[in-house]
């Protein structure tokens, strides 16, 4: 989690909160996923869906005395009371509570899956997989003369019925527009742990709306984060489509880089830059960007930015600023942030052109 694009009001209100959701984050992320089962804290409707996402049903509260206990302890709303209780527990609490702070409570539920409910060999297995389906799409993009990469902004669709590309990198909302899937080959980006791979409405829509459209497809590459696979493997995504899961650090300079049979790209925070410009350069010719915004923190303050009105209401995504991970947010900062992101990594696509609608 960056703290660059936080309110500096809220960072400091919850300075403890960051400071422990550092410590189980490394338990998370280290985690050899052989949970079977997990212990709940929190409101009891929202446990239904908590089990339904992972697959599991919860058991009963242990005493915070039964250290021997093997069961994940998911907390809904934390409490200082509850962090008590599992002071001997430490390494298998997870706090998914939507009001902690920032993107705390997203990330950890997102990852629950993979990190902690999938063992160490399936882990493997998937990043073998994504290895092998990165190298397969570079084979059928690196000598064509050109790929477009496109994000979701205003210009979106009449870019895509101007150019009409054949080899298409686009992001999250597109797949609404159907027209994407008359490119001889694409790539569809998708990495959101709130909107796309949440517990509420909209991330629900979302999953349903790419069961139905990739039904039946061929020629679509599907880019996740590593944590992402096991939730579209559970919602029977088309099986027959190539899934990449990347993974990502902040101390990494490489636009794109293999460790570990991991695909390592600089964390940015954003798909376009995180996922999208990354893959791009697997092509070895021209690349063409556009649909993105540039200089956003000149355009925008307190709101999202514009997206293509046909294929996005961003009105859906409001009640994301009635928890942490809007409402923490300085957007004023988290443009700022992404735009030098963006700049930073143009400089190191070569062979780009930037393209519009007009």
């Amino acid at each position: 989690m960056s703290l660059f694009y936080f309110k500096t009001t809220r960072i400091i209100k919850n300075f403890h909160k960051i400071i422990l959701y550092a410590f189980l984050k490394y338990f998370q992320v280290y985690s050899k996923g052989n949970y079977k089962s997990f212990e709940y804290t929190g409101d009891s409707e929202y446990l239904k869906s908590v089990e339904e996402y992972i697959g599991i049903k919860a058991s009963p509260s242990s005493s915070w005395y039964n250290i021997n206990s093997q069961n994940l302890i998911i907390v809904e709303k934390f409490s200082f009371k509850v962090i008590l209780k599992s002071i001997f527990r430490l390494n298998r609490l997870r706090v998914i509570d939507r009001h902690y702070f920032g993107l705390v409570g997203a990330n950890t539920l997102f990852r629950l899956l993979y990190n902690d409910f999938t063992p160490i060999g399936i882990k493997e297995k998937l990043l073998d997989e994504s290895l092998d389906n990165l190298n397969i799409l570079k084979s059928k993009i690196y000598d064509e003369s050109e790929i477009f990469v496109l994000g979701n902004n205003e210009q979106f669709s009449e870019i895509l019925k101007k150019y009409e590309p054949e080899y298409l990198l686009t992001c999250n909302s597109a797949i609404n527009n159907k027209k994407i899937f008359e490119s001889k080959l694409l790539v569809l980006a998708f990495s959101d742990p709130l909107f796309h791979f949440g517990i509420n409405k909209q991330a629900f829509e979302y999953r349903k709306k790419l069961v139905e459209e990739l039904a039946g497809q061929e020629g679509v590459f599907i880019i996740v984060p590593i944590e992402g696979i096991p939730l579209l493997r559970k919602i029977k995504i088309n099986k027959n489509l190539p899934i990449i899961g990347l993974d990502s650090t902040y101390f990494q300079k490489a636009t794109l880089r293999i460790k570990n049979n991991r695909i390592l790209t600089k964390n940015s925070h954003n798909v376009f830059t995180q996922y999208l410009l990354p893959i791009s350069t697997l092509n070895n010719k021209t690349k063409n960007i556009g649909a993105v915004t540039f200089d956003s923190k000149n355009a925008y303050e307190e709101k999202l930015w514009s997206h293509d009105a046909k294929i996005k209401k961003t009105s859906n995504y409001n009640f994301a600023y009635e928890e942490s991970f809007f409402g923490d947010r300085d957007f004023k900062k988290y443009y700022k942030f992404h735009d030098r992101q963006l700049n930073t990594l143009l400089k190191k696509i070569k062979n780009k052109r930037i393209i519009n609608g007009n």
